[in-house]
């Protein structure tokens, strides 16, 4: 009898181990990624599961949307072709699988600005690399961005009259950031001071999302990429300084 007593005894303790088994493994995956955090209000209308959501649950969520709206690309499955809802909530017309990303996580507490200048070089390289491969015999060409004819209001904020879209977006923020534009409570909110409104439709304030739209109204004219010459190519610019 003492010896069955001893096997119930320990019976349990190998239950204990494989709960603590079962108990470290549930831990360490209740972080990071699948963190529920705050979404925009944007977010939240577009994919109306309230305004708490882990990022994994946004991201499924969206592809949920593009699919059930057939918004891939069907020569290019990896673009994704923005309804005009998702252009509310975005501020562009079309973005990558991979670009998603960073959409997305603008929205996503701390909801930090879009920027894909800071990583777009190494995505580039890679798929030069890619490309290498498979341009062989054909005519390269491909990494030139179209610039555009600015409005004479955008031009004087990113003080040049032809530029690119990223470009365009990249001189806008340095604007923000040198005049302090953003407002310190709410970092998605620009305050816009009286160049700025003349871009932005004369609003006191826009968002980080909506200014994307106003910007749209000031590119007048797609031009020949060879229209756009780089800032480091460009003596005009010290010449014209006494």
């Amino acid at each position: 009898e003492e010896e069955e007593e001893e096997e119930v005894v320990e019976k349990p303790k190998k239950k204990r181990k494989t709960e603590k088994r079962g108990g470290g493994g549930g831990g360490g995956g209740g972080g990071g990624l699948s963190a529920v955090k705050e979404i925009s209000d944007e977010l939240a209308d577009l994919l109306g599961k309230g305004k708490q959501m882990a990022r994994t649950e946004v991201v499924k969520e969206m592809w949920h949307y593009i699919r059930e709206h057939d918004l891939q690309n069907p020569e290019n499955k990896r673009e994704i072709i923005l309804d005009a809802r998702m252009k509310r909530v975005f501020g562009c017309d079309t973005f990558t699988m991979f670009t998603m990303n960073k959409y997305v996580g603008a929205h996503i507490h701390p909801f930090k600005p879009v920027d894909l200048t800071s990583s777009s070089a190494p995505k580039k390289r890679k798929s030069e690399q890619k490309g290498q491969k498979e341009k062989k015999g054909k005519s390269s060409g491909g990494g030139l961005q179209a610039p555009y004819q600015l409005s004479p209001e955008l031009a004087r904020v990113v003080g040049k009259q032809i530029l690119p879209r990223p470009q365009v977006t990249k001189k806008l923020w340095e604007y923000i950031r040198e005049h302090d534009l953003q407002n310190p409570e709410d970092r998605r909110e620009i305050i816009c001071d009286q160049k700025l409104k003349l871009v932005m439709g004369g609003l006191e304030k826009v968002t980080m999302f909506s200014m994307n739209k106003h910007i749209n109204q000031h590119l007048l004219e797609k031009l020949d990429p060879s229209y756009y010459v780089p800032s480091d190519q460009e003596p005009d610019d010290d010449d014209d300084d006494p």
